[in-house]
């Protein structure tokens, strides 16, 4: 199971539309996922929220977050993120329609835009310390040094 090149991860994360589960903590510790847009650029992740999202408070008070970009048909690809979050804005007010053509498409995504631009977005910038990411349905060659490789279908 092959890792994607630098050329590959930025074409995986930028020409697509998966979507981001984002992991962040609860103050008692807990895991709490939740699907997000994100636009990569320069290395790292933005993604916007509202102040009231429960994952954005989550991270006020913890900036240790994970994430996973994946397809979810063949041929599966994924990319597994270990990052901080920093609050950039936390009443921004940019131009995010280009994020939401990508997700909703050209007329969806300009009229959801235009329905809730003067809407204030808290921008965070999800910043990668590790990814790990892959592609294909063989496995993993690490996977074999206990089990050898499983017999190929005829």
């Amino acid at each position: 199971m092959p890792s994607f090149n630098n050329t590959e991860l930025t074409s995986f994360l930028t020409e697509n539309v998966n979507i981001m589960r984002l992991s962040t903590l609860e103050p008692e510790g807990h895991p709490y996922v939740t699907p997000v847009w994100f636009k990569y650029i320069d290395g790292a992740f933005n993604i916007l929220g509202r102040k009231q999202n429960k994952w954005v408070e989550n991270i006020r008070g913890e900036t240790k977050v994970g994430a996973c970009v994946d397809t979810s048909s063949a041929p599966y690809a994924r990319v597994i993120i270990k990052a901080t979050a920093e609050i950039i804005d936390d009443n921004w007010f940019g131009d995010w329609v280009s994020m939401a053509t990508r997700y909703l498409g050209e007329e969806k995504g300009n009229e959801y835009y235009n329905a809730t631009k003067n809407i204030g977005r808290v921008f965070i910038k999800i910043k990668p310390i590790k990814m790990i990411s892959w592609y294909g349905s063989d496995w993993h060659p690490k996977y074999y040094e206990d089990f050898g490789r499983p017999p190929t279908a005829n």
